[in-house]
């Protein structure tokens, strides 16, 4: 009987074998060759895909030369903040223009406007061993310096001047980046002229992107310590009690003015405002964001969207390198601080620094911590007069776009901290 074997299996000649196993290592080389490719491409496509995202514009030129000297008398290290403390100023963009019209607000005149009602100085010790936040408040009456506009024109100097008018007086009308780069540089000059602190970098957020930082973080839990009931302007009707807030009830929560406390000033939220700026630094620490990438990536992605910076915080490499200088900071060392004010002599719904704010700045200038006496709120929820246990906040539920109501006021023993209890996410 005849039997026909596969060519597949027959003895190959041995110059033939040679061939095979030349071939075999070629095909084992380009595959490896073509892994790495992959990898590298892939890695390229996501740095350039986040990079991208980023709004990047040099105001150094509109901000000029006549500015404050930084603490260590350097003039920058190049892709690094090492060694040395960094002055942040966070600016919030309170348009209702286009998709930051989170509130249902007509597209007026006024709400259109390019301001900046919330204004932080995020400062970073140079140890790195604590953060410092002052809040600016909007209403205080400042002297802007000239300012350079977008088309290269000069402002003409103004005096007592409520301070959010420094981003309108910068960036006009428009929320085109080049105005809101005017704007930031515009309000880093008034900064630094009221304060003497050299500002290193800065960040300008809008509402739509403060909701999606949020929403990327997985919602965030705050402690509301007083009934909030403004059905007509946010509509944020809230019991006191701990919620698990998304990123339309954050932005809400942060804007929030009538309904709420004694009177409907912006000094009434700047508290709200600080509260949840911990929240979100807690939540980001409490994830471990930098040690899964997935995480790390979309929230990444979601964030940078958002921003429009100076180059330095930026650049990726050199914001990923700050982030992981900074993470192991705990939140008890992180400070939130409300300048000094007091009611302005000649108008009594704006204000003015009070004599306690030069020591702030000092402290600031001379990388010191701040005086205990003005810090408002830590990043752990509590306050330098730890409260005493006579509050009734509770733990409650909640999901990302619509907090639920408080539990049963029992559930948190009476002599436990309501708001630590609340940021415990042990429990």
């Amino acid at each position: 009987m005849i039997s026909f074997v596969p060519s597949s299996l027959r003895p190959l000649a041995q110059h033939a074998a040679q061939d095979l196993t030349r071939r075999t290592g070629r095909r084992v080389l380009l595959a490896l060759l073509s892994v790495v490719l992959f990898s590298v491409s892939f890695a390229a496509i996501t740095y350039y895909d986040l990079q991208s995202q980023v709004e990047i514009i040099d105001v150094a030129t509109m901000v000029g030369t006549d500015r404050p000297s930084r603490a260590d008398g350097e003039q920058g290290v190049d892709d690094s903040y090492e060694g040395r403390a960094v002055n942040i100023l966070v600016m919030g963009s309170d348009t209702r223009a286009g998709s930051n019209n989170v509130d249902g607000s007509e597209g007026s005149e006024d709400v259109a406007v390019a301001r900046s009602d919330t204004a932080m100085i995020m400062h970073l010790s140079a140890d790195r061993s604590r953060i410092e936040v002052v809040s600016i408040p909007r209403d205080t009456l400042v002297d802007i310096p000239s300012c350079t506009l977008p088309d290269g024109s000069e402002t003409d100097p103004q005096y007592d001047t409520m301070f959010n008018s420094a981003f309108a007086t910068g960036a006009g009308e428009s929320t085109a980046p080049e105005a809101v780069a005017a704007g930031a540089a515009c309000t880093i000059k008034t900064v630094e002229q009221m304060t003497g602190i050299f500002i290193d970098e800065y960040m300008v957020v809008d509402f739509a992107g403060l909701s999606t930082m949020v929403d990327a973080l997985g919602g965030v839990r705050v402690y509301v310590d007083e009934e909030i009931n403004d059905p007509d302007y946010t509509g944020l009707v809230l019991e006191p009690g701990c919620y698990l807030m998304g990123g339309s009830t954050a932005v809400s929560y942060a804007r929030v003015r009538h309904g709420v406390g004694g009177d409907a000033s912006d000094l009434n939220r700047i508290g709200r405002q600080q509260n949840l700026m911990a929240a979100m630094l807690r939540t980001a620490q409490q994830k471990n964001l930098l040690t899964s990438a997935p995480d790390l990536y979309s929230f990444a992605r979601s964030a940078l969207a958002t921003l429009t910076t100076s180059p330095g915080i930026g650049s990726l490499p050199t914001l990923a390198g700050l982030a992981q200088s900074i993470a192991a900071i705990g939140m008890d060392n992180v400070r939130f601080v409300t300048m000094p004010y007091m009611a302005a002599p000649f108008d009594e719904n704006r204000v003015v620094p009070s004599g306690e704010a030069q020591a702030v700045w000092d402290a600031l200038i001379n990388d010191t911590p701040v005086p205990d006496e003005s810090v408002t709120v830590q990043g752990d929820g509590s306050t330098p007069s730890s409260m005493d246990g006579t509050g009734s906040g509770e733990e409650g539920t909640g999901s990302p776009e619509q907090p639920g109501q408080p539990e049963d006021p029992g559930a948190a023993a009476p002599t436990e901290d309501p708001a630590a209890a609340c940021y415990d996410l042990s429990k």
